[in-house]
């Protein structure tokens, strides 16, 4: 009994390795003895080694067949070894001899979860909640059930009350905030992901959802569009040129605040800046504060279509500045932003940064470009056939690739900013591209040009080497490479609408 008593004291304690060895001396000295069995088999689980534990409670049931812990607890060990079928068997022969045991409704729960067969999982963590409403595990369980099944309303209020009844439960707030990563509500996705790390910091599930949580809410484009020089410097000369102590400047797509503090450092009366997530406005306003620009900026956290003069920003702007262009130029809506803002919140004449936009492209060609975006022949192997799955739309985002223009610069289409209110929903023409030099052309690459005023021009040019830059170029890659000779004309036909410009190759004359 000395061992007996020790071991299960040290079992009680938590100690579960100082327990192995009082236990196993019980059962020497006791083979006959279920509990013995049972014990060590506790001791077994909870060190993680489940075959161990598995031998024990079947030792523990063939002494006693009607041993309902023993039955639970080999379901337990029998799930950990992957055993589902066998550890649902157990479960439920558990049950049978005591229908009112809570944590194996919890753990059947679980067993059938894994087995995909969710309608009865959600029932077993029912059950074992009617018959233990504060059970913070199974409402956590039943949340994860509600998720995979898409009830996520459902879901979310499971973890909560798991939460409420468990505040430090980490697997709950983890579990949280998956759900609200799946409804798009990222702020409060991220805060419970964080939460769950101070909790548990090597918690894998937590660090994969925040990261996935913070790319959905700010891409990483955001980082070295912030870090790019010659961009930042096109910019800060215009907004020189352009400001007077009394300009009210409207900024539209406040991202870090940047923009913003240009324009108030170089003296404006008034920024006003607008940011469409909540998230990176809140940001946004810190990073202001700590620059000591709070005034004259002030973080509106809206969309500028939803900005209210005299009530968002007391009276009209004197001059607009964005960068909500995308890599292909119109991908943030940035033609219907500037028709709203000159019509509602934008002095007449009110000056625009940039002034004057455009998409340029050209053909082009050469290996480590073309080694990028398709594939050929592969260590003496003929793979060409895969191109037929690779997007003929893809995005390079490398800056040490030589790319080797095999015409002039051509302007698909040109947007007049200071001087146009209402720009065509969609546009399509077919352009001659003149080919300067021979060479097999992979297809059409396309960038942005923008005129900020009559005198700075900012240009993502392949032939710029920019190390760092949010602006990528896009290329539009033939089916076959052609090879093309000076004195040929590429017909190229390219359309617009308001998201997205499309470049298609029509063929040579």
């Amino acid at each position: 009994m000395g061992w007996k008593a020790l071991g299960i004291l040290r079992l009680l304690q938590g100690r579960h390795l100082d327990a192995v060895e009082p236990l196993m001396n019980n059962v020497k000295l006791a083979p006959k003895d279920a509990q013995a069995h049972q014990n060590i088999g506790c001791a077994f689980l909870e060190l993680g080694r489940f075959e161990e534990a598995k031998t024990s409670f079947l030792q523990a049931l063939a002494l006693k067949p009607d041993y309902v812990q023993a039955h639970s607890n080999l379901g337990i060990s029998l799930m950990n070894l992957g055993a589902l079928d066998e550890a649902e068997a157990s479960y439920r022969q558990a049950l049978v001899l005591m229908p009112e045991f809570i944590e194996t409704h919890n753990n059947l729960g679980n067993v059938l979860k894994d087995l995909g067969r969710l309608d009865e999982a959600e029932a077993s963590f029912r059950q074992a909640l009617l018959l233990k409403p504060n059970f913070a595990e199974a409402y956590q369980n039943l949340g994860n059930v509600l998720m995979e099944r898409g009830r996520l309303v459902e879901a979310e209020a499971m973890y909560r009350q798991a939460i409420v009844l468990k505040p430090g439960y980490v697997q709950a707030h983890s579990g949280l905030g998956s759900v609200l990563l799946k409804l798009k509500r990222m702020g409060e996705a991220i805060a419970s992901y964080r939460k769950a790390l101070d909790i548990d910091s090597a918690l894998v599930q937590a660090h994969e959802g925040l990261n996935v949580a913070l790319g959905e809410l700010t891409p990483m484009w955001h980082v070295p569009m912030m870090n790019d020089r010659l961009r930042n410097d096109a910019y800060f000369a215009a907004l020189k040129a352009a400001i007077t102590p009394d300009t009210h400047v409207l900024e539209i797509g406040t991202g870090s605040g940047l923009l913003a503090m240009m324009a108030a450092k170089l003296g404006a009366r008034r920024v006003t800046t607008c940011e469409a997530v909540p998230k990176i406005a809140e940001m946004a306003r810190a990073i202001v504060a700590d620059n000591g620009f709070t005034p004259p900026v002030t973080v509106v956290s809206k969309m500028s279509t939803k900005l209210e003069v005299g009530k968002d920003l007391p009276d009209r702007a004197d001059l607009l500045v964005s960068e909500i262009l995308s890599s292909e130029f119109l991908g943030e809506g940035v033609l219907s932003s500037i028709e709203d803002a000159k019509r509602r919140l934008l002095k007449p004449g009110a000056r625009i940064i940039p002034a004057r936009g455009s998409i340029q492209f050209a053909l082009f060609g050469g290996a480590d470009i073309m080694t990028n975006v398709r594939v050929d022949e592969v260590c003496g192997f003929d793979l060409r056939k895969f191109n037929e799955i690779v997007p003929p739309k893809q995005y390079v985002s490398r800056n040490d690739l030589n790319i080797e223009l095999l015409s002039d610069d051509a302007g698909a289409f040109f947007f007049d900013f200071d001087n146009t209110d209402r720009f065509p929903s969609a546009e399509r023409k077919i352009i001659e591209v003149p080919v300067r030099k021979a060479g097999r052309c992979c297809g059409i690459i396309q960038w942005i040009r923008l005129e900020m005023d009559d005198t700075v021009v900012f240009e993502n040019h392949p032939s710029i080497k920019n190390s760092a830059s949010g602006w990528q170029h896009c290329v539009f890659v033939f089916p076959s490479p052609i090879d093309v000779l000076p004195g040929q004309v590429a017909m190229v036909s390219a359309t617009h609408n308001r998201i997205t410009p499309w470049f298609i190759f029509a063929g040579l004359k």
